[in-house]
């Protein structure tokens, strides 16, 4: 019988939630009973935990006894071009084990990051003839055109329409939201195909503590780069002069340095950590930082807003109102959202967040959701009706 094969950037041992995510829906298919195995790339993260080192293209190893097949990659640059060819060698190497092991596989589960990975859907399609699952998780296209204030130029309608092919090939796509559901059935010409919305979950634990709401202190965990809008959100927080709460950020990325010089008496910045020791460090702090660019509504939803959930935390979203984060915060619940375009919106929230009834009614609404939602049962469930 052939086996299913989950294809994605990262994986274990990196610790990244996009590939921890993955890592974690292809148990479930394996608790299911389902023939499953991985194909990612080399750690991008974890380097100095890689027990692989080899100068062979691909090399083995597993996952919950889950096979993984890794494609020796560049360690991640944070330089825009050199990361794009990084992606494209990914790719080729990508394209030539699964010509080679084409029949191997009657599936084939792509998930979207890198942007490029597109290219291996219409592949897979147009030559392989394999059946393909596309989780698309952002719309990077529209994410780099708005993030970096660029005319709709000659390259990003390429991209674009390479992007909608890929999605009109696929025999199953995937979103993480309702509200990209619809953009695509609107903006992108995909009226007649049948997109699947699948929320996430965390591919970590969940906790069965919770923070306490009595330290003011809000963390931010992730990628420091344009389109997480970080810099201006703490531009934002130092003009409202807001001297009891004190911001910890955690994290690495292209704008990283410049956040760092901002340190001051109610900002520390650190470097990215293992998820692990970023629990240990954070556990107690109550609140959880996404911030987006003011542009970006429905073409990202950041993946950290689930492992934030994960913790416990009480969620503060500094985004525009029509993202599909915001709109997923305010209908269940979770935290506040600051318009960023309003000043006045952040000293709201900011008397808001010393009323620690309001916090604890977010804190049930957090822990019943993990329960009964954005778990791993319901999610690789989903996923598995698409076989």
């Amino acid at each position: 019988m052939k086996k299913i094969l989950f294809h994605s950037l990262t994986i274990p041992p990196d610790n990244v939630s996009t590939g921890m995510l993955v890592a974690e829906i292809a148990d479930g298919f394996k608790q299911m009973g389902v023939d499953v195995e991985i194909l990612a790339s080399s750690p991008q993260y974890n380097i100095e935990n890689n027990d692989n080192l080899t100068l062979d293209k691909y090399y083995k190893s597993s996952y919950k006894d889950i096979n993984i097949t890794h494609i020796n990659s560049s360690n991640r640059s944070f330089n825009k071009i050199t990361r794009f060819f990084q992606w494209i060698t990914f790719h080729y190497q990508t394209i030539k084990f699964l010509s080679k092991n084409k029949n191997n596989y009657s599936h084939i589960f792509i998930f979207s990051y890198p942007p490029t990975m597109n290219l291996v859907v219409i592949y897979i399609k147009k030559f392989l003839k394999i059946k393909v699952t596309y989780s698309c998780w952002e719309l990077y296209p529209e994410i780099a055109n708005k993030t970096f204030k660029t005319s709709s130029g000659i390259l990003f309608n390429i991209f674009k329409k390479i992007d909608s092919y890929a999605m009109k090939l696929a025999d199953n796509l995937v979103v993480n939201s309702s509200e990209l559901k619809t953009y695509l059935v609107n903006n992108r010409g995909l009226k007649d195909k049948d997109i699947k919305s699948i929320y996430h979950f965390s591919p970590y634990e969940i906790s069965n503590k919770n923070p306490k709401l009595d330290k003011k202190i809000i963390m931010y965990a992730g990628n420091m780069g344009k389109p997480q809008n970080i810099k201006e959100f703490i531009d934002t927080f130092n003009s409202i002069k807001e001297v009891n709460w004190k911001l910890e950020f955690f994290g690495a990325g292209e704008e990283f340095d410049s956040i760092k010089d901002l340190e001051n008496e109610q900002l520390s910045v650190f470097e990215h950590l293992p998820r692990n020791e970023l629990y240990e460090k954070t556990k107690d702090i109550p609140v959880a930082l996404i911030s987006l660019d003011k542009d970006i509504t429905v073409e990202g939803f950041p993946g950290k807003t689930f492992d934030y959930l994960s913790m416990n935390k009480v969620l503060i979203c500094f985004a525009n109102s029509d993202s599909a984060v915001s709109k997923f915060i305010d209908k269940f619940e979770l935290g506040f959202t600051i318009d960023p375009n309003d000043k006045t919106s952040m000293e709201t929230i900011f008397d808001k967040l010393n009323d620690q009834s309001l916090l604890l009614n977010f804190q049930k609404n957090i822990n019943n959701l993990n329960k009964n939602i954005l778990n791993k049962s319901k999610v690789v469930e989903d996923y598995y009706s698409l076989i």
